[in-house]
C-alpha cells in the first residue's frame, strides 16, 4: 500500500495520545503521593508511640518523650527524614499520669495546586510509678 504524497509514516505524536499520556502520568503520580501519605502515617504513629512508651518509663520526662520520637523520625536512620517529614513537629507532656506524644503538621502534595493533608496523630502511655508512691485520683 502507498501512501498519497506527503504523507509518510514518520510516527505518530496525536493531540489525544498526548493529553491521554500526560493525564496518566499525573495520575500515576498522584497515587504514589497517597502512597508516600501511608508511608508517612504510619511513621508518625510508630514515632508518638514509641516516645510516649519511652517518657512514660520510670524517672523519665516529657523532653525525653519528644527528643524520642523526633530521633525516630528524623535521626540518623530515621524513619521520616527529608521533605515528606520537614513539617511535623511533637510535642509531650504528661496528663493526669498518661504521657501523651502528638505529632502535628502538614504533608504537601507533589502536584501542584491542591491543598496540604493535616496531620494530628497523638500516643499515649500510662507513667510508670515507683512501687511506694500512690497513684493520683
Amino acid at each position: 500500500m502507498t501512501l498519497p504524497a506527503g504523507r509518510a509514516e514518520d510516527g505518530f505524536a496525536a493531540i489525544q495520545w498526548v493529553v491521554m499520556i500526560s493525564f496518566a502520568m499525573v495520575l500515576l503520580l498522584m497515587i504514589a503521593n497517597v502512597i508516600a501519605f501511608q508511608y508517612g502515617g504510619g511513621a508518625i504513629r510508630a514515632a508518638v508511640d514509641e516516645g510516649a512508651r519511652w517518657g512514660a518509663a520510670l524517672g523519665r520526662t516529657a523532653d525525653e518523650c519528644a527528643e524520642r520520637a523526633d530521633r525516630i523520625l528524623r535521626g540518623e536512620s530515621g524513619l521520616l527524614r527529608g521533605g515528606l517529614g520537614e513539617s511535623i513537629v511533637v510535642t509531650c507532656g504528661d496528663a493526669g499520669g498518661v504521657m501523651v506524644a502528638r505529632a502535628t503538621g502538614q504533608f504537601d502534595w507533589w502536584v501542584g495546586g491542591l491543598p496540604k493533608i493535616d496531620i494530628d496523630i497523638e500516643g499515649r502511655s500510662v507513667v510508670e510509678r515507683p512501687v511506694d508512691e500512690p497513684a493520683s485520683p
